[in-house]
């Protein structure tokens, strides 16, 4: 019997963590304010997205880099709202960013261990 996977949008974590909670934890290691923290944070954010948008990588020590990369035009079907027949059209090309994870955090999570149950999680059965 093959079983069958969820799909990726319910297997991703159930928790999220946001950036009050980030800013809160940072603000306990390290005696800066919770408003400075995140102050930092979206300029930081701001400044990364003006270099993605002149086609620059984005390297983030320990974590991994962010690039600019096109997605090339392909052909997709416009279903029309359900009225009437489908008609083919082409999706233009377009920017999108995508991540490569550094050795680092790579390491980290591969060492992470796995429980019976997270994996069982996976299956839809």
């Amino acid at each position: 019997m093959i079983r069958k996977l969820r799909p990726l949008s319910e297997r991703k974590p159930k928790e999220m963590v946001r950036i009050n909670k980030l800013a809160r934890e940072v603000s306990k290691r390290t005696g800066y304010t919770v408003k400075d923290i995140i102050e930092v944070w979206r300029v930081g954010i701001d400044i990364i997205i003006e270099n993605l948008k002149q086609e620059k990588s984005i390297v983030l020590p320990k974590i991994g880099m962010l690039f600019p990369a096109i997605k090339p035009p392909r052909k997709v079907m416009s279903m029309n709202g359900g009225v009437g027949i489908p008609t083919a059209m082409e999706m233009a090309a377009r920017w999108v960013v995508r991540f490569k994870p550094g050795k680092f955090i790579k390491k980290e999570l591969t060492n992470h261990p796995v429980s019976k149950e997270q994996v069982e999680d996976l299956y839809e059965d």
